[in-house]
């Protein structure tokens, strides 16, 4: 079993939380996963023995159908919910009394189920929410969301095994059909619109390319991962409730020239105040009095969050940067760079017992070449240092991204898709969070683990995600597809895992347990 005591409960998710703050969250959980000397990812030889596979065939006419179905049957269940509680909540709308409700309360009312979103009473206003759906419903138009979600599946060999999207990706895409589904229902059902097209729809921009070089992620990664969550979509039969948008795309065909060039001016104002006070008091032989000192410097911080905004995110990029000075001594990706990936972040902040650090010489990595290289505590030292600041830099350039979307009179991806409600994936003043289903208390994004099935709460079979060193160093099984003619491409990357929970008897017996037992609901 994984050690849920010691790895898994170790933090709840708190609501409330915005972009960089969220970070901390999903760092703290990272470094004790990472420093859980009990958890260690399979060897190649390992994850061979261990891995089950699934034929394409199966996976198309059976795995996806499932699923598929269970959206669409919790998707009408969200719908009577949400005419359910309006006749509770009719004040919230200033509404007399509950039979004055029509599709703009119960739609609204559906966008703010707990099941499909968190927080949003703090951050969203109903009446405005509903006078939005009105207004589209009024003009005869679908009502259409955006979020900016996806970036791209998150090279830590601690969190991800492969780059493809997988069933992680596939969940959080049916997370949002869900909701189109259910906005649609109503909508049809209450406005008298059935039979007039879609009337629901879900902009996903997925904003890699922004961050991409940032973290060493290549531009080649990104489109493969965009281009898959588009096949992804349509082989599920959603792609005309859900469709992928490139951030880097939207903003440079639809952003008025004006608006990109102040977008500019602020990243290069932010980078340059950020690089002025954070290098100063950057000190790799003392990262507590540096991260100290940083939160408290910070030129924009953030009251709330006793850390502040650069530190949080610092602790969370720890995990998502490609590092160039690891690449120097092994082929990134291989069994060697995992390995030292996964010892140098996890005592990251924690220098070791070297007088004097230096790296050997080495040759230029080449696949399955210095596997068995061990490197001396001074090599291990000097690779922490400049780990340390390949990071701090990319947090100053990240934060001086991020907050060149802040500052801007408008947020810009409702400039490009005007007309769209605006949700998020973390909680923040006027956008609405998505939910999605957490594990152990603990939320993993799509692209930051890897997919897994597990038992929930009532007895059925969820699909979540979870970092794959806590779901290998579990125990937990890796599905990878029978793939000869490289229909779905994934190779040897795992579609997805089966938790230690489940008991089965075989792929076949494991698919029907899931056609009769799959779980949509995020909350209990």
């Amino acid at each position: 079993m994984i050690h849920e005591t010691s790895s898994l409960k170790v933090l709840a998710y708190q609501p409330g939380l915005d972009k960089v703050q969220e970070a901390v969250v999903s760092s703290h959980f990272m470094h004790r996963f990472g420093a859980d000397e009990r958890l260690n990812n399979y060897s190649e030889g390992e994850i061979r023995r261990r891995s089950l596979s699934i034929g394409t065939d199966a996976v198309l006419e059976s795995l996806l159908p499932v699923l598929v179905d269970a959206s669409r049957r919790f998707a009408r269940d969200r719908a009577a919910q949400a005419r359910q509680r309006v006749r509770e909540n009719f004040a919230d709308y200033g509404l007399a009394g509950p039979d004055s409700a029509g599709a703009p309360q119960f739609i609204a009312e559906a966008m703010f189920d707990r099941q499909f979103s968190r927080g949003s009473r703090k951050n969203y206003s109903k009446q405005l929410l509903c006078a939005q759906v009105a207004a589209a419903i009024e003009a005869g138009a679908p009502v259409r969301m955006a979020i900016p979600a996806l970036p791209f599946k998150i090279a830590s060999p601690l969190k991800c095994r492969g780059q493809l999207p997988d069933l992680a990706e596939v969940n959080f895409l049916l997370d949002l059909y869900e909701i189109a589904l259910t906005v649609e229902i109503l909508y049809a059902e209450t406005a008298g619109a059935a039979g007039a097209g879609r009337l629901a729809e879900f902009a996903v921009v997925s904003d890699g390319s922004r961050f991409s070089a940032l973290v060493g992620e290549s531009d080649a990664v990104v489109r493969r991962y965009r281009r898959g969550l588009a096949e992804w979509a349509e082989r599920l039969g959603i792609d005309d409730y859900v469709t992928i948008h490139d951030y880097g795309d939207l903003l440079s065909e639809r952003l008025p020239a004006a608006a990109r060039a102040r977008k500019a001016a602020i990243a290069a104002a932010a980078a340059a105040d950020y690089a002025a006070v954070m290098c100063a008091v950057f000190d790799p032989d003392d990262m507590e009095r540096s991260l100290r000192r940083a939160a408290e410097v910070e030129p924009d911080p953030e009251c709330a969050n006793p850390e502040g905004r650069f530190v949080s995110l610092l602790k969370s990029l720890v995990y998502t940067i490609t590092y160039r000075a690891l690449g120097r001594v092994h082929a990134p990706r291989s069994a060697a760079y995992c390995s030292l990936y996964r010892e140098i972040t996890a005592h990251l902040f924690t220098p070791y017992p070297a007088s004097s650090p230096t790296v050997p010489d080495l040759p230029a990595p080449k696949d399955g070449e210095g596997e068995g290289l061990a490197l001396p505590d001074s090599a291990k030292e000097a690779l922490r240092r400049e780990i340390l600041r390949e990071a701090w830099d990319a947090t100053i350039l990240y934060m001086a991204e991020i907050k060149s979307d802040r500052d801007l009179d408008e947020d810009p991806i409702l400039t490009c898709l005007p007309g769209h409600i605006r949700w998020t994936i973390h909680a923040k003043r006027g956008q609405i969070a998505v939910a999605v289903p957490t594990v152990a208390g603990l939320t993993v994004q799509a692209w930051a683990g890897s997919a897994v099935f597990k038992r929930a709460r009532g007895g059925g079979l969820k699909l979540c995600t979870l970092p794959v060193v806590a779901l290998e160093g579990g125990g937990a099984v890796p599905v990878r597809v029978d793939d000869p003619q490289a229909v779905l491409g994934l190779g040897d990357q795992p579609l997805f895992y089966i938790y230690p929970d489940v008991a089965f008897d075989g792929m076949a017996d494991f698919l029907g347990q899931l056609a009769t037992s799959i779980v949509r609901r995020r909350a209990w």
